[in-house]
């Protein structure tokens, strides 16, 4: 059976029990206990993995001289996507103008900070090994093992050995990581139940359906015509919807979890597997992406502030208002790689912060839809990695074409 029919069976079931369930039954806290439980189980071999596939991919692209030129197509992928889709969010919220979000605030606002500067710190730990063991920001993960790969690069023959041994643990974890990945097909039953509560609870409110609506009515928009036609316009023979058929796996995890950890080694088995890329790219264009392209949140933080912004105000907003929130939100997005899930709603928090300090405590009226925003958010962020990751692998002839029904 098809690991995308695995994992939405589980979520049908989540999702009847999420919403059958008496509240009394269905608000205890077993739920976000197994919710927890189950994106750990996600997560858990993604780190060793990582690792030794980044240094193998590292090695075997230095090695052949496409390691800075792929560094530089996935970078410009990775900005174009972010701005295309924040764009795509200004607007539709200027046009569709959902109703007004009733304020009510409650508690103390706290300041809204993405620690970047403690971010920096932990990209060079005072002993290369702390790397290794972060547990949520891959990306000092990724910097030792590019310099190992690149080191192992150096001297071919002195670093046979090592490359031999990173090689054999890479596809080892890999293994490890399927069968997790098959696994977690009975996980998403508890990721969706516990997922179903909080919808059920945010719908009772009656505040945030056009809110709700606006938010899906981009991501189908996205998802079934801006991502295909970019494919299409870039490559005109390939079948765009044959992309995103390999990536509804990703989909789904994304979009109930709301987990980038959790994603990520579905999106590399998926790449791999079902697209055909070849493992020297997805193993690094992926978590750059994962990192990097949060093209998804960029999207639903501009389009929640402005949202704020109509609810506090009866102005209308400027031109020069909505350039600033376009760009400070396509900037704040590059800078959620430590926050595998609510990187957008602390980026919401800053942005408030940054506009007015009559607004610091304005993004406070979303907190109830607070995890479906990052659920829209994870959604569209694996989306833009999937298919970020091919159109880069696509531009350098490293794609070996499989045909749909050969899909995982």
């Amino acid at each position: 059976m098809k690991i995308w029919l695995k994992y939405l069976i589980g979520v049908v079931l989540g999702l009847l029990g999420g919403f059958f369930l008496p509240a009394s039954a269905s608000d205890s806290s077993l739920g976000k206990f197994f919710f927890d439980f189950f994106v750990n189980v996600g997560r858990y071999s993604l780190y060793p993995m990582l690792f030794f596939s980044f240094t193998i991919a590292v090695f075997e692209l230095r090695d052949e001289r496409q390691l800075l030129r792929l560094s530089v197509k996935t970078f410009i992928t990775i900005i174009g996507m972010t701005l295309l889709l924040t764009i795509i969010g200004v607007v539709s919220v200027l046009l569709v103008r959902p109703a007004r979000i009733t304020i009510f605030v409650e508690e103390e606002a706290v300041s809204g900070s993405l620690g970047v500067l403690e971010g920096l710190l932990s990209l060079f730990p005072s002993s290369g090994f702390e790397a290794l063991t972060q547990g949520l920001y891959i990306l000092p993960l990724c910097i030792l093992a590019g310099f190992a790969g690149a080191a192992c690069a150096t001297d071919k023959n002195m670093s046979k050995p090592v490359v031999t041994l990173f090689d054999s643990l890479s596809r080892i974890c890999y293994e490890i990581m399927s069968f997790i990945i098959e696994v977690m097909a009975v996980g998403m039953i508890a990721v969706s139940f516990f997922w179903m509560v909080q919808f059920k609870a945010l719908l009772s409110t009656n505040v945030f359906r056009g809110f709700i609506i606006l938010l899906l009515v981009d991501a189908l928009i996205v998802i079934f015509g801006v991502y295909p036609l970019l494919l299409r316009m870039l490559f005109k023979k390939e079948n765009p919807y044959r992309i995103l058929y390999g990536c509804v796996s990703s989909l789904l995890v994304g979009f109930f979890s709301g987990d980038a950890n959790m994603s990520l080694p579905v999106m590399i088995r998926h790449s791999k597997e079902s697209l055909g890329v070849r493992r020297r790219v997805s193993s690094v264009s992926l978590p750059l992406f994962s990192v990097f392209c949060r093209a998804g949140s960029a999207l639903t933080c501009a389009v929640s502030f402005i949202v704020i912004f109509n609810s506090y105000s009866r102005l209308s907003i400027g031109f020069f208002d909505v350039l600033w929130i376009t760009f400070v939100s396509c900037g704040l997005s590059f800078l959620l790689g430590r926050f595998p899930s609510g990187g957008v709603y602390a980026a919401l928090a800053v942005l408030c912060g940054l506009y007015s300090k009559d607004y610091n405590a304005a993004y406070l009226i979303l907190k109830p839809a607070a995890f479906f925003i990052g659920a829209v958010a994870a959604m569209l962020d694996n989306l833009s990695a999937m298919f970020g990751t091919y159109i880069v692998a696509k531009s350098e002839g490293m794609v070996h074409h499989r045909e749909t029904r050969f899909f995982i």
